[in-house]
């Protein structure tokens, strides 16, 4: 699956659990990556996704009790300066709900669920094969040999996540862990039954502290493993309100 350096911003793509997890009615987010920019040109990615609160129960002093977050996400993929053009959708449901709360402390935990649609295609404008050699050159209006190539269908798959959240006057903290393609869906460029879209495993933590009022730091990590690829990633930023 696609994934982000900057992972945090992205968050509908780590754990459905974070659906609406947000201090604001509603969010929307935009992202653009274009890996080794130059000829080559091997990543290009892209989301959009937008989510908000709904059924919200708010007490007197405005904290929200329990709610339901929904949300969705559209993203492209493309691989190897476009041959290979992937495209996704999902949709997601989170239930969010208090489960403990003082003058100076709340907690909440997050269940979520997700519905994905995604498909893959060879773009043969882009490649030649070697079927398509004359001797001369190549004759794209040959046919490439490849017909297993044009066969690819898309997939539906479904995601899981939880999340725990602990918040302050001055800090938050969330941890979770998610599960992508449970159910194990056919993807594959061949006519190979058993050919199927690993499932991709997240565990992620964030802590935010206020230092004062007007500088915060902020602290990332995630790892994911999907079949034998394995990604962690650590980091961190310090910002400042003018």
């Amino acid at each position: 699956d696609p994934s982000f350096s900057q992972f945090f911003s992205s968050p509908l793509n780590i754990n459905p659990g974070l659906t609406a997890n947000i201090n604001a009615d509603w969010r929307m987010i935009s992202n653009f990556r274009d890996q080794w920019i130059g000829p080559a040109s091997p990543y290009v990615t892209g989301t959009v996704s937008f989510d908000t609160k709904v059924m919200q129960e708010k007490t007197p002093d405005n904290i929200e009790n329990n709610f339901i977050g929904v949300g969705g996400m559209l993203m492209f993929d493309h691989a190897m300066s476009g041959v290979v053009q992937s495209t996704y959708a999902s949709m997601n449901l989170a239930y969010n709900i208090k489960i403990s709360e003082t003058d100076h402390y709340l907690e909440r935990l997050a269940i979520g669920f997700g519905a994905i649609y995604g498909h893959r295609r060879i773009d043969y404008s882009r490649v030649n094969f070697e079927e398509q050699f004359t001797g001369f050159g190549f004759n794209t209006n040959l046919p490439t040999g490849e017909s297993s190539l044009s066969n690819m269908k898309p997939y539906f798959s479904a995601s899981t996540g939880i999340t725990y959240t602990a918040t302050t006057e001055k800090t938050n903290f969330d941890i979770g862990v998610a599960a992508f393609h449970i159910n194990k869906p056919k993807q594959t460029f061949l006519k190979d039954e058993n050919q199927v879209l690993a499932v991709r495993k997240v565990a992620h933590s964030n802590f935010e502290m206020f230092v004062n009022q007007r500088t915060f730091v902020n602290v990332n990590g995630i790892y994911q493993y999907q079949k034998k690829a394995s990604y962690f990633s650590l980091g961190g930023a310090v910002g400042y309100y003018v």
